[in-house]
């Protein structure tokens, strides 16, 4: 399938209060009831009937067990071809590049309690456009403590080098090698149920430090980029229903960038505040809806507060075995790669289908759309960024070994309000990858 790069969301120009992030592990945190109370809200069981997620037993690796450990060692050649690699209308030059993906999976067989450690990297090369050559990795070790079967603690810790992909709001050194930065992360949740409700508290730091670029023989410190984040979320769910359940949650998140500011601070702190429900009885719809409220609140007065409506969506609709369709959408708030704006606010909304057309291949088109609102100083002109993405994929698992993904994808960037036209652009990649697994 096609690198996560080309995402438009968190993770290149980092983001705050992700209103799916928010809801943390989404029907997860709302347990089955108790026969004794007559009936059943979500179960989380559910997820794994859905297309993308069902077992396939004659086709799935086992790893190696060595003790009380499974190893899960794979690894993966990506052929990609694409016809606007720098996404501009003004200087378009196509190329292909082949990337090699070695990953790494270690996880405890424990019939209580869980450690595992999750490691994985690509290397990329373009035939012609070699300064777009990009090395990315990440390694995660995370845990979960069962205190009780009521309470459950868990936590990780990780760090990763990522790429600001070309085409995005992070990607604003045209000439210069693609913008690298590392993420150093971890956090950690208590969850607690008690009959039919459960609740959990969470919390999470994040580190972002960006690397510098040279650009014409100069140097570019991109030090004004980094910064570090720390959230903390209480979540509350309770069974209503066979198979529904509502929820509230609040989030608060404060952002701090590192290096003295140049012009005004770009620091900020603000919450998110959700409730809605959560389905999930059967296959035939999943998910959950939430509608509230959010507020950012930046350090300098010359930045306006954020404020409106804040909602998620995260429904699974499976008219048949066959057949699940994914509807995603939500406002959130990102951290801006430009100095003199403090922030982004982000509308995404997808739609996804997974049919499995045979046993061992799934078909996957889907769409998405995203406007970028750039939160620019009381008085200054208004900048606007919207993405378009429309994409078919298919993944073929020709034995328990080895899978076969292909997705060719059609994208579009449109923008007002910048000083950079060549950014609006059109782009047709496709993707083709081969993934042995032990």
């Amino acid at each position: 399938m096609a690198s996560n790069q080309q995402s438009h969301a968190r993770g290149r120009s980092g983001g705050i209060t992700h209103p799916r992030a928010l809801t943390a592990c989404l029907l997860g945190l709302v347990a089955p009831l108790a026969e004794a109370h007559g009936q059943t809200t979500v179960d989380p069981r559910m997820e794994r009937d859905t297309v993308g997620a069902r077992a396939r037993p004659e086709v799935e690796t086992a790893g190696a067990r060595v003790g009380a450990l499974l190893i899960s060692p794979s690894f993966g050649i990506e052929a990609d071809a694409n016809d606007n690699v720098y996404a501009r209308s003004d200087v378009k030059r196509g190329d292909v590049a082949v990337a090699f993906q070695p990953a790494l999976a270690v996880r405890t067989q424990w019939s209580r309690h869980a450690l595992g450690l999750a490691a994985d990297g690509s290397i990329k090369r373009y035939a012609k456009r070699t300064t777009e050559n990009v090395e990315t990795y990440a390694v995660k070790l995370d845990g979960r403590l069962d205190i009780s079967g009521d309470t459950r603690i868990s936590g990780d810790v990780g760090t990763a080098r990522r790429i600001e992909a070309r085409g995005t709001t992070g990607d604003t050194l045209f000439g210069a090698t693609p913008i690298a930065f590392t993420v150093l992360s971890g956090g950690g949740e208590i969850e607690q149920t008690f009959a039919r409700a459960r609740f959990t508290l969470a919390g999470r730091y994040e580190r972002f430090r960006y690397q510098d670029r040279t650009l014409g023989g100069t140097v570019i410190d991109l030090s004004q980029r980094d910064y570090e984040a720390l959230t903390g979320s209480l979540r509350a769910a309770i069974g209503i229903g066979p198979g529904v359940a509502a929820f509230a949650s609040l989030a608060y998140n404060r952002n701090r960038y590192l290096a003295p500011p140049i012009g005004p601070s770009r620091n900020s702190h603000g919450f998110t505040a959700l409730t809605g429900l959560a389905f999930g009885l059967n296959r035939l719809l999943q998910g959950e809806i939430g509608l509230g409220w959010v507020r950012q609140d930046f350090t300098a007065p010359v930045f306006p507060r954020i404020s409106g409506l804040a909602y998620s969506a995260q429904l699974k609709w499976s008219p048949t075995r066959l057949t699940t369709v994914r509807l995603s959408g939500g406002r959130t708030f990102q951290r801006s790669p430009i100095i003199a704006i403090a922030g982004i606010q982000q509308h995404d909304v997808a739609l996804t289908v997974e049919h499995e057309l045979l046993r061992t291949l799934i078909l996957r088109p889907a769409l998405r759309y995203m406007v970028a609102d750039f939160q620019v100083p009381t008085g200054a002109a208004r900048r606007q960024e919207r993405y378009f993405t429309g994409s078919f994929g298919v993944s073929w698992r020709i034995t328990e070994h080895f899978e076969i993904t292909g997705e060719y994808a059609h994208s579009t960037g449109r923008n007002s309000g910048a000083v950079d036209p060549g950014r609006a652009y059109d782009r047709n990649r496709a993707v083709l990858s081969l993934r042995w697994r032990l």
